[in-house]
């Protein structure tokens, strides 16, 4: 079954995602992390879509247009997939984000890298 979770892990917004993904699924992840900027200070977003299959692109084109409305209050967000297709779909999504990165697999170096613009939005 498909779904979306949101948790606030210090200023990291957690974002996992699983299976087949729907309009429906995809606003209520948004409504979730939009809720969960307004109580972190300095947030990042963290998408995890390990999990999940690849969207169709008119849900990559949501996501581009929720990435527009939350850039101004977020210092980077990042990606962790798991094959080409999703990569290709936060390509289109995150386009013209100022500071988001893809990671295949690898959610320790997307975290790691999520904490380094705290520390340079903290100095």
């Amino acid at each position: 079954m498909a779904s979306v979770s949101v948790v606030l892990e210090g200023n990291v917004i957690h974002a996992t995602y699983v299976g087949a993904m729907t309009m429906e699924i995809v606003k209520d992840g948004e409504r979730q992390i939009e809720a969960m900027i307004a109580r972190a200070r300095l947030p990042s977003v963290l998408y995890d879509t390990r999990a999940m299959d690849v969207p169709p692109v008119a849900l990559a084109l949501e996501m581009k247009s929720f990435d527009s409305r939350i850039a101004k209050k977020i210092t980077r967000s990042a990606t962790v997939v798991s094959h080409a297709g999703t990569a290709f779909c936060a390509k289109i999504a995150f386009v013209f984000s100022r500071e988001h990165k893809v990671f295949y697999h690898d959610i320790e170096s997307a975290v790691a890298w999520l904490g380094g613009a705290k520390l340079a939005s903290a100095g």
